[in-house]
């Protein structure tokens, strides 16, 4: 007795299967952080500030990683492709030429979203 070979459902099978093999491999590897800036008295958020990321080993003066501004909600949101531990500054230059500033440092970690909340103080150095 001849058996039938269904050749439509193991052309199937194998396209499922080197397919999923293909994808489960596809993981986003690239680190995320949102860097909120508030004010120091009322912890309110601050748009157009600049936010300079930099490696704890180099001075604040060698930034080499990015720079950004934030939004109208205080937040500036950007991504590393690999996980470090970054110091971050953030600056906003006042109507009288002086600047604050405020400072902090964030752990990425791969495949994850980090918050980091950074205080503007309320003192203007010239």
């Amino acid at each position: 007795m001849k058996k039938k070979i269904h050749i439509l459902p193991v052309l199937l099978f194998i396209s499922l299967l080197s397919a999923s093999l293909f994808t489960a491999c596809d993981k986003d590897t690239n680190s995320y952080v949102d860097v909120l800036v508030v004010n120091e008295g009322n912890r309110a958020p601050v748009s157009g500030v600049k936010v300079e990321f930099y490696q704890n080993s180099c001075s604040p003066s060698d930034y080499n990683y990015t720079v950004g501004v934030t939004d109208e909600n205080g937040i500036f949101s950007t991504y590393f492709v690999s996980p470090a531990i970054l110091s971050i500054k953030a600056s906003l230059t006042a109507a009288d030429g002086g600047t604050r500033y405020g400072y902090g440092t964030v752990r990425l970690v791969e495949g994850e979203t980090k918050t980091a909340t950074i205080t503007l103080e309320a003192k203007v150095e010239y």
